[in-house]
């Protein structure tokens, strides 16, 4: 069987081919990797359970042009009696809970900015468990409000005092946060009566997120790009390092000027036949240099077969510095 000769040079030079081309094909993947985000986020939102509440009105007149039992927004003070209301929760999907609510008025003065409370009274109150939904019926019985209001002021000396009336709703549902509802009863400058925070919704929202690692196909197998984007820089930095090494090692060079001194002092020429009759050989560049120092001659150079040769001739004593050629 023949034996297959390579040479070293050859093979050296195919190997570092074959490192290179690596090196180029990681340094590709490492900028796709880097191109592509590590992974694909994706939200969805569920509805667990809505919450509704609100209140319905309508109003009991003395006198005036509104007939008992019409809902207005805004109810002359002068002439309401009272307020007849309407509370309803529902929930879905239909739980099973508990509710507490309280018709109260509290009492207060106002010293600058901070109010100084006198009295809270508890006008009603309701309790009970449901599943689904319920409803309180719900009596603002403005005329008693007003009788109370009076004798709270007579009571203290205190004729700035005010009141606020509201009716306070909590829902308690098991594996849900409280649902907290308050409705007010307000007065204007101008005189008429007006409820605030009459309708609250809630909605429970959750939200999942789904990340899925994004990939890079590299011809025998998918490598996530989280991987990808730490190992490919680090293979094309390895395989780059031969390249590197071999083209920094062959790169050329240039040897020292040992004579750069005395370039500026350097002519071409033959020196006679005479004055080569017995020459003195010099070993060095620096002796030389030394001499060109002493005689202050200019240095002659010709070629002699193989070498250099580099003469200052003083008289009839020639001193002549030989160097082998450069190949």
């Amino acid at each position: 069987m023949k034996r297959i000769h390579i040479e070293r040079k050859n093979l050296i030079k195919a190997m570092v081919v074959a490192s290179l081309g690596m090196a180029l094909f990681f340094g590709a993947y490492s900028l796709a990797a880097y191109s592509r985000q590590p992974s694909t986020v994706r939200a969805t939102y569920k509805t667990l359970y809505t919450e509704k509440a609100g209140m319905s009105n309508s109003g009991f007149f003395s006198g005036g042009i509104y007939k008992n039992g019409t809902s207005l927004n805004y109810y002359p003070e002068k002439i309401t009696s009272l307020i007849r209301g309407n509370y309803t929760y529902t929930t879905s999907p239909g739980a099973a809970g508990s509710y507490k609510a309280t018709l109260r008025a509290d009492y207060y003065v106002t010293s600058g900015k901070k109010r100084i409370y006198l009295i809270n009274t508890t006008l009603d109150s309701w309790s009970d468990s449901f599943t689904g939904s319920f409803s309180i019926p719900v009596t603002f019985n403005v005329l008693a409000l007003e009788d109370d209001l009076a004798d709270v002021r007579s009571g203290t000396g205190l004729y700035r005092a005010s009141g606020d009336t509201y009716l306070d709703v909590q829902v308690n549902v098991p594996g849900r946060e409280p649902f907290k509802q308050r409705i007010d009863l307000e007065r204007d400058s101008s005189g008429m009566l007006f409820f605030t925070g009459l309708t609250k919704d809630y909605t429970k929202v959750v939200r999942n997120v789904d990340e899925t690692p994004n990939h890079i196909g590299v011809g025998w197998e998918d490598v996530s790009v989280s991987t990808a984007r730490k190992v490919f820089p680090a293979m094309a930095f390895l395989f780059f390092l031969p390249p590197l090494g071999f083209f920094y090692g062959r790169r050329e060079r240039k040897p020292k000027d040992e004579l750069s001194n005395l370039r500026k002092f350097i002519v071409e020429g033959t020196p006679k036949d005479g004055g080569k009759s017995d020459p003195v050989e010099l070993k060095s560049v620096g002796d030389l240099e030394k001499v060109f120092d002493l005689v202050d001659r200019p240095v002659v150079h010709h070629v002699e077969g193989d070498y250099d040769v580099y003469a200052i001739v003083d008289g009839d004593v020639t001193y002549e510095y030989r160097r082998k050629k450069a190949s």
